[in-house]
């Protein structure tokens, strides 16, 4: 799990990753493995991520489901402000 800043503004949002391997029928057939979530967020100029699961992080509660058989789930995105709790 990623340690998020405390002090930074930062974006949740869910996303699709495909494994790269020629034999997986889940990236050939489909979106890819997940939806995972990532945040975002800034240090400086440079845009920084971090990986931070299947469970969507405290204080987000409109995460779609992730069942089998879902077509397409679009980007969420979830803004934290600063100074708000960042517990993932």
């Amino acid at each position: 799990m990623t340690e998020l800043p405390d002090d930074q503004h930062i974006t949740y949002q869910l996303q699709y990753r495909k494994c790269g391997k020629t034999s997986c029928s889940t990236c050939r057939k489909g979106q890819g493995h997940g939806p995972y979530w990532y945040a975002y967020w800034r240090e400086g100029s440079r845009l920084r991520s971090g990986y931070i699961g299947k469970i969507s992080p405290t204080g987000v509660n409109n995460a779609p489901s992730s069942e089998e058989g879902q077509a397409t789930i679009a980007p969420i995105v979830i803004h934290k402000r600063v100074g708000e709790a960042a517990l993932v």
